[in-house]
């Protein structure tokens, strides 16, 4: 499995649903720090211009999400956040991310 192809052919697919909104998308997890199995999930948090209600915004890309996943047989686990809360918000999931993540 390539995952840069896994994750270019993702980023394109939120370019085109989300257009200027989209602001980044950054992999963190087991696959960013480089000991991912063939099991582990792709674990990308996908930063949007705005307010984010994570609950519309995974409805919104679920089609996306699925046709990828069983397209290449992987589990893409997505964490929607708005610009300002990635900036701001101190939990330990979004320290995490901005140590160890790596754009995508």
């Amino acid at each position: 499995m390539r995952i840069s192809n896994i994750l270019k052919e993702f980023r394109e697919e939120l370019e085109n649903l989300y257009e200027k909104r989209l602001k980044g998308i950054i992999l963190y997890g087991s696959w960013a720090r480089g000991d991912a199995t063939e099991d582990s999930d792709i674990d990308v948090l996908i930063v949007l211009e705005g307010k984010v209600i994570p609950g519309k915004e995974i409805d919104r890309m679920i089609d996306v999400i699925t046709e990828i996943n069983l397209k290449h047989g992987v589990l893409i686990s997505i964490y929607p956040v708005s610009e300002k809360d990635y900036s701001t918000i101190n939990s330990p999931l979004l320290i995490n991310v901005r140590r160890e993540g790596v754009p995508a």
